[in-house]
């Protein structure tokens, strides 16, 4: 290889050499990094919830003022909350009543004392909070669920006029821990204590 012809490539030379790998490296686009990633990437969450929680990480969940957008006519109601509130993305997961409850119930029912916020104020806390700790790993899990519950429950009302209760999704959330957790030693004494439903 020859050797750098002027200063400006010098930051890519290496002993004299052109260094390809560098040139590489600094002609890739620099993303901002991503706060949430290896919270969400190391999560033992089932991984459908995982995926929904990606698509809404990324703000690519369908919600009405998205189809809206798109000029597809749809009733633009929450079908969750019932108050004649536009399903926006913002309200579906973190202002509808539906949502905020159940969230709600899970924070409180692995105690952990937490004044809800926004989604975008939701995810940072989350982030803040998961150090690789058991209890941060199950708060994990349950956030995703939540996520997934919420979207699943938002489909089935809107396309098929299927309604669930707020308990009975909650008790399906519980449900799907307590078996995740047989999967993950460190979880068990933890679950243990977990031996109700959230109210």
């Amino acid at each position: 290889m020859q050797n750098c012809p002027n200063d400006t490539l010098n930051s890519y030379c290496k002993g004299g050499k052109f260094c390809i790998e560098k040139l590489y490296k600094a002609s890739r686009p620099q993303y901002q990094k991503c706060n949430w990633k290896r919270s969400v990437t190391t999560s033992k969450a089932i991984p459908r919830h995982q995926f929904i929680l990606w698509l809404a990480l990324h703000r690519r969940l369908t919600a009405v003022e998205r189809q809206q957008k798109w000029g597809i006519a749809v009733n633009k109601d929450c079908v969750i909350c019932s108050r004649g509130t536009e399903e926006t993305f913002q309200h579906l997961l973190s202002e509808c009543t539906y949502s905020r409850n159940m969230w709600n119930a899970m924070l409180n029912w692995i105690e952990i004392q937490h004044q809800i916020g926004s989604w975008d104020e939701e995810i940072e806390w989350i982030t803040k909070v998961v150090v690789n700790r058991t209890k941060g790993e199950i708060l994990v899990f349950l956030f995703t669920a939540v996520v997934y519950q919420i979207w699943k429950e938002r489909n089935n009302r809107r396309f098929q006029g299927i309604e669930t209760t707020y308990n009975k999704s909650i008790k399906e959330i519980v449900l799907m821990l307590h078996i995740r957790g047989q999967q993950v030693d460190k979880w068990r004494k933890e679950l243990e204590k977990l031996n109700s439903y959230p109210s």
